[in-house]
């Protein structure tokens, strides 16, 4: 990968590619734990920045840049993934794969210096990570956010790296006073200030003398919640999509949404409203955002300006519908027929300048500039729409 590449991972197809200017490049084969996504990793040194994944099928951590690729064992399957302010280290924790129920409580954490991976037990749970720097003497501290019930847990991470043989239980220090259905985590490495989406808002804390310690919740400005956090690291601000309306999920049609956009620090919102129906996450760059929303009446691009006082909305397309949309009356993850269900992965380049967006089970990826949509073929279908990462962007600590 260089640093003006978009990666493209069709994960239903084991395949991952890189694409610039319309060009598309094969990269090999991988199957990308797509809940826990991709991860930037800054450069270190003379070294250059790098991307990694977790390959859900070798179980490793898949670390890629111009220099080649590199690939670590970790425990799959991979569910989040997270590193640290130097990008030395990289905690994953594991989900649920193709069970129906969470049932591995195993954490590695990998020194990429090294080269080498270390396993402990946790909870099991589906654990989202973090690796946040202590408000007392800035040392690296795991943190897990677990959920169900809910509580924030801190392990210094030079206890993880000296952890016993053969994967031991360890237990860490922890809070319950957070929400039970945490999903979405940020943390900002210069001030320290981690917060987790939840039913109540974003709940906000840091790791002071190795305890977790809430700063209080910022309620979401707007009916119903986010899921889905992304870090904006220049204005340490934490930005998601807010879904409203019926709690159903076979209802989603009738779902409302809102880029929120929050200053970790001061607890300042901003909001927009966006289009209804699926917003299946979004994407940051440069000062700009990118929701797709899925509808029966049309899917629709939005790009959001988030530079100045209040968002606006710069550009709104219509995309190509897909062949398979989810159908409506049902949950919109639901197969239809034969096919998965399908939707769309959305990406912006750096400069806030390009937006890329799939088209998912169609095989085609879309890309968006000054105003026109062009498509590019890609050589497998896409299915579940795939995933996409811009490389050469902020540095997000958490895997997205």
């Amino acid at each position: 990968m260089t640093l003006r590449e978009l990666f493209v991972a069709d994960y239903r197809a084991g395949r991952t590619y890189a694409v610039e200017d319309g060009a598309v490049r094969a990269l090999g084969g991988a199957v990308l734990a797509e809940h826990a996504g991709v991860l930037s990793l800054p450069g270190r040194g003379e070294g250059p920045a790098e991307l990694a994944f977790v390959d859900d099928r070798s179980g490793a951590l898949v670390v890629s840049g111009p220099r080649g690729e590199r690939r670590i064992p970790v425990a799959i399957p991979g569910e989040h993934l997270a590193c640290d302010a130097s990008g030395r280290y990289v905690v994953v924790t594991t989900g649920l794969g193709a069970n129906a129920a969470a049932w591995s409580d195993v954490v590695t954490l990998v020194d990429l210096d090294r080269g080498e991976s270390v396993r402990f037990r946790a909870r099991v749970g589906e654990p989202g990570a973090m690796i946040v720097p202590d408000q007392a003497d800035g040392e690296p501290v795991i943190v897990l956010r677990h959920r169900e019930p809910g509580a924030i847990e801190a392990f210094p991470l030079s206890r993880c790296l000296d952890v016993a043989p053969h994967v031991p239980r360890i237990v860490g220090a922890a809070i319950d006073d957070i929400a039970d259905d945490g999903h979405g985590d940020v943390v900002d490495q210069r001030t320290g200030i981690a917060a987790t989406a939840t039913g109540r808002g974003l709940e906000r804390f840091v790791v002071d003398g190795g305890v977790p310690r809430m700063l209080g919740v910022v309620a979401w400005p707007v009916p119903g919640r986010a899921y889905y956090l992304r870090l904006d690291q220049a204005a340490g601000h934490a930005v998601g999509v807010v879904r409203g309306g019926p709690a159903s999920p076979t209802a989603w049609t009738e779902w409302t949404n809102h880029l929120v956009d929050i200053d970790l620090t001061t607890g300042r919102t901003r909001c927009l409203r966006l289009p209804g129906g699926l917003a299946f996450r979004f994407a940051l760059g440069g000062t700009s955002a990118a929701v797709a929303t899925i509808h029966p009446d049309g899917d629709e691009l939005t790009v959001v300006e988030r530079a100045g006082p209040r968002l606006s909305v710069s550009q709104r397309t219509p995309l190509p519908a897909m062949s398979r949309p989810p159908a409506a009356g049902r949950l919109p993850w639901d197969p239809v027929g034969d096919s998965p269900a399908q939707r769309r992965a959305v990406a912006v380049d750096p400069t806030g300048t390009t937006v890329a967006v799939t088209r998912g089970g169609d095989g085609q990826l879309h890309l968006l500039r000054d105003g026109r949509l062009h498509t590019v073929t890609m050589p497998s279908p896409l299915d579940e729409g795939g995933h996409l990462y811009w490389h050469g962007g902020h540095i997000d600590p958490v895997g997205r």
